[in-house]
């Protein structure tokens, strides 16, 4: 890392206008820039110079198979780099940031976004020795197994799946960056567990991490709810109020329920995301803010997009890195692990340690758990204070769980061996699982959709035996 005071940027772009405008910009904001045209020309020049900062077109020639970024990540990993492209893609997002790019920028990127990438990165940068030695472990500390990673019971994260270890994989390598996530599951399955564990992981830990629930703010407020207003901005302003991203500056927005937001919020989200800069409403002075965005989900944002109900630009902004959760039925044994971390957790005190009958735990791997995590906590909750004696036992188990090591999934079911009204009455409690998962548990809604009125729905959830609270946020 260069020891002068003037810190100092390679810039490889093929496109001269871009190159010496953002040259010309960062030498005014004090920093020393040296261009190249290609990526051929800024591995040469890495071999002979040290250099604080990377900026990198992707699209140049040299680059067709990311040489920069991998020579970048290869011989000089303590150097931060940011990439700018004029033509974005999803695998090409993924891939800069697997590399260990800090940012990624689309053209044509404003100036003042483009500086706000800059600081952070280098700033980033300084930090991340001290962030390293004080995350290192000391000798003596115990470790759990070889591949769960030792800090991920410590966030209550539980889950030893190859599934689950894959995430925790994704977790610890972006953790450190500033890059935006996106987290996407069907609901219960703990994505804001894993939010939560890529702020504490992060440089950013001392500091906030808000939640901004989409669902829970109207879209008349959102505007207000986000940046804060000044007193008399409209009807009721009695008195200044900060917004949730002032709560952050310093540390990560976490936004839940992203599929939920209007189209008209989204554009102001954006604009937040890319320049760090909002305006409080009744305002004219912006304010800088260095926040991080985690988002959640439980929809299938790139359906969203092609069915224009959410901004592309939006979604490839905060896609950067993209975690999908994998839902509890396709976790393994993992359902036990965390059955037995509820037990214990909510156990009351003064009373003989409890524990799992076999066939409870056989009904525990049958089931489908559609309400995820958060279903199987309930269900403890409720063996517990049901249970007759310290062992639970599978009667004392909701119905649902109980059938389920009879039941056979739709889509395992061989049609040619069952009867028309048993494989239609198996698609119909698949049907209606998903529909209530999707709803969160909401009946009026989800008759609506499936063209039922609220009684013929209830009707239905009493035949398959289905609690809709089960699905509730």
């Amino acid at each position: 890392m260069n020891t002068s005071t003037t810190q100092r940027i390679l810039i490889a772009d093929d496109e001269p206008l871009f190159r010496e405008t953002t040259a010309e910009f960062l030498r005014e904001e004090g920093y020393e820039c040296l261009c190249v045209e290609d990526a051929n020309d800024a591995i040469s020049v890495l071999e002979e110079h040290k250099f604080d900062l990377i900026l990198s077109d992707l699209n140049m020639p040299g680059n067709l198979k990311f040489e920069l970024l991998k020579e970048g990540r290869t011989k000089h990993s303590d150097v931060p780099m940011i990439v700018v492209t004029g033509a974005p893609s999803l695998p090409s997002a993924i891939e800069s940031v697997r590399l260990g790019v800090t940012d990624y920028l689309l053209k044509p990127v404003k100036l003042e976004e483009l500086l706000t990438a800059v600081q952070r990165s280098l700033s980033q940068a300084g930090n991340r020795k001290a962030i390293e030695q004080s995350s290192a472990p000391t000798p003596g500390d115990e470790r759990a197994s070889a591949d769960t990673p030792a800090w991920s019971k410590d966030l209550g994260i539980i889950g030893e799946s190859p599934k689950m270890l894959e995430v925790l994989e994704i977790v610890e390598r972006v953790a450190m960056s500033d890059t935006n996530v996106l987290i996407t599951g069907e609901s219960g399955t703990g994505k804001e567990v894993i939010a939560k564990a890529i702020h504490c992981r992060s440089h950013r830990r001392d500091n906030a991490m808000q939640v901004i629930d989409c669902t829970s703010i109207p879209e008349s407020l959102f505007e207000s709810a986000l940046f804060g207003h000044i007193k008399g901005s409209f009807t009721g302003a009695v008195k200044d109020q900060a917004g949730l991203l002032r709560a952050c500056d310093g540390g990560t927005a976490f936004i839940d329920e992203l599929g939920e937001l209007p189209l008209s919020s989204q554009a102001k989200l954006l604009r937040v995301i890319q320049e760090q800069t909002f305006t409080p409403v009744g305002d004219s002075q912006s304010i800088r803010v260095d926040t991080r965005f985690v988002c959640a989900t439980n929809r299938d944002l790139q359906n969203e997009v092609d069915a224009e109900r959410f901004r592309h630009d939006l979604y490839y902004r905060l896609a950067v890195v993209h975690i999908e959760l994998p839902p509890l039925r396709d976790r393994g044994d993992d359902v036990i692990l965390l059955a037995n971390a509820f037990l214990q957790k909510h156990q009351p005190a003064g009373v003989n340690p409890s524990s799992f009958a076999y066939e409870t735990l056989e009904c525990f791997r049958s089931y489908r758990w559609p309400g995820n995590i958060r279903e199987l906590r309930n269900v403890v909750e409720r063996s517990l204070a049901l249970a007759k004696g310290p062992v639970i036992e599978a009667s004392d188990l909701p119905k649902p769980l109980r059938d389920s090591i009879n039941e056979t999934p739709f889509e395992t079911l061989d049609l040619a061996e069952v009867s028309r009204d048993e494989a239609l009455d198996t698609a119909d409690r698949a049907y209606l699982v998903q529909l209530l998962g999707k709803h969160h548990g909401v009946i009026a809604s989800a008759a609506r959709q499936a063209g039922l009125s609220r009684q013929g729905m209830n009707k239905l959830l009493k035949r398959h035996h289905i609690d809709a609270n089960d699905f509730r946020r």
